[in-house]
């Protein structure tokens, strides 16, 4: 993580050294690969920029902040389309656009529902939680329906790095 962002000259000098923990490569069980955690992880920094608190950036600017959560969001699911993974491409894609649209609806609640099983998803795609997180990401999609994620929640694995990230 921190190399990608130190790699960019535009970047680099808001590059903080994040809290001990922060990066989820290791808090999923069974554990992410190592495509897929960092680009997990320059995902939510992407959201974060947007939305809420940064970890590794720190950027006063809203025009910069903007433009750099808009360059994690690519350089994240770039480095997992590096993988071929392309099904693990489409499950963070839509995160993205459905965590912005939890945010822009006012339902936060959905947040770490969203991203825990967004998590399930990559690591045990075809196990029960997947398939029931799936139905509950359609209903929200396609409804706006918070209920379904929401009432997932506790069959989710914990994702601490993203709890302590979305502060829930």
């Amino acid at each position: 993580m921190r190399t990608t962002l130190e790699a960019q000259p535009a970047l680099a000098w808001a590059l903080v050294e994040p809290a001990p923990g922060l990066l989820l490569a290791p808090l999923a069980a069974p554990a992410l690969r190592t495509e897929h955690a960092v680009g997990l992880d320059l995902i939510l920094e992407g959201f974060l920029l947007h939305h809420g608190r940064p970890r590794h950036l720190a950027i006063a600017d809203d025009g910069q902040r903007v433009l750099a959560g808009d360059f994690c969001y690519a350089q994240g699911l770039a480095t997992v389309a590096a993988s071929g993974d392309l099904d693990v491409v489409d499950a963070l894609a839509e995160l993205v656009a459905l965590s912005s649209a939890a945010v822009a609806q006012g339902a936060q609640e959905a947040l770490l529902s969203l991203w825990a099983g967004t998590i399930e998803v990559i690591v045990a795609p075809t196990g029960g939680p997947a398939a029931r997180f799936r139905t509950a990401r359609a209903a929200f999609r396609e409804r706006g329906e918070t209920g379904p994620l929401t009432a997932l929640a506790p069959e989710l694995r914990p994702a601490p790095g993203v709890e302590d990230a979305l502060g829930a």
